[in-house]
């Protein structure tokens, strides 16, 4: 016999609750769901927290040059 579903509205608390009353090692299970599922909204906001760049590769090259002759 296969596992039903059921869907049950629960609201923020309820599930916080829910959580804290689980064991250390389901706690780090839902803990690595999470990192997976907001990998990249967390790689878009730090991406916009650094700002642009403007240097490019000659002005890299022409420093290292210098720093190599000193």
């Amino acid at each position: 016999m296969g596992a039903q579903t059921y869907c049950i509205p629960l609201s923020f608390n309820e599930i916080l609750k829910l959580v804290k009353s689980l064991t250390i090692e389901d706690k780090v299970r839902i803990e690595e769901e999470i990192e997976k599922e907001t990998l990249l909204f967390r790689a878009k906001k730090l991406d916009d927290k650094i700002p642009d760049n403007p240097i490019v590769m000659e002005e890299i090259v022409q420093e290292v040059k210098v720093f190599r002759e000193g």
